[in-house]
């Protein structure tokens, strides 16, 4: 999903710029308004260990290989807002290190995978009772990956068609592979999260109960009982 440069029209991509400033934006504020000093550690060890997961690759089929996005599973542990920042600071270090996804747009690559990603995540999760709170995990962390790589598809095929073809893919290829492949590489993810916060439930129920920093000052909790 990590879009390279040269591939979107330009319009396209400082859109993608804008959307992922203004967001950006508004979650600092919030997280530096409300941070809570238990969550401190906790959003080092959640970037730090999605940064390390996000290298390991698992094989999809057809020569494909998906990785862990970490999206769902940064925000239900440290709320939507801290959870873009923490995988914007990734993101930022693949793309300037390790050449994943490209300057320009990483905007759009910030948009996809943090943004869509946590904020999908958090509501899709939120949505379910107390008594699905499992399938409520699966459900977020699958939802997450698979909107992200749809908006994806979606910013492929405008550039294709607003350029006349030079820039972007065409919507009849980009959508269904961008589909077909990240509702596996879904799957995937999903199974991680769910495996990563259960395995937490057990070995350290109260990370769970750290207050969410949420844009109005509303504290939510999460007790996964599993």
């Amino acid at each position: 999903m990590h879009i390279p440069d040269g591939l979107m029209e330009p319009t396209i991509f400082a859109i993608g710029w804008f959307i992922a400033i203004l967001v950006l934006g508004v979650a600092t504020k919030a997280v530096n308004k409300r941070v809570d000093k238990r969550q401190i550690p906790l959003m080092a060890t959640l970037a730090a260990g999605i940064f390390v997961a996000q290298m390991l690759n698992f094989p999809i089929g057809g020569g494909t290989t998906g990785h862990l996005v970490g999206a769902a599973l940064a925000a239900i542990l440290v709320g939507p807002y801290a959870g873009v920042l923490i995988i914007t600071v990734i993101l930022i270090i693949q793309c300037l290190l390790f050449g994943d996804g490209g300057i320009t747009t990483l905007g759009l690559n910030i948009f996809n995978m943090a943004i869509i990603g946590c904020f999908v995540g958090w509501y899709v999760y939120k949505a379910f009772p107390k008594k699905y709170e499992i399938a409520g995990i699966f459900t977020a962390s699958w939802m997450a990956v698979f909107i992200g790589s749809f908006a994806c598809a979606i910013e492929l095929a405008a550039s294709h068609g607003i350029s006349g073809g030079a820039y972007g893919i065409t919507a009849s290829i980009s959508i269904p592979m961008m589909l077909i492949y990240h509702t596996v590489i879904g799957i995937g993810e999903a199974i991680i999260t769910t495996g990563v916060i259960t395995y937490i439930a057990h070995l350290s129920p109260e990370m769970l109960k750290i207050p969410k920093i949420m844009l109005r000052g509303v504290s939510e909790e999460a007790s996964v009982n599993v």
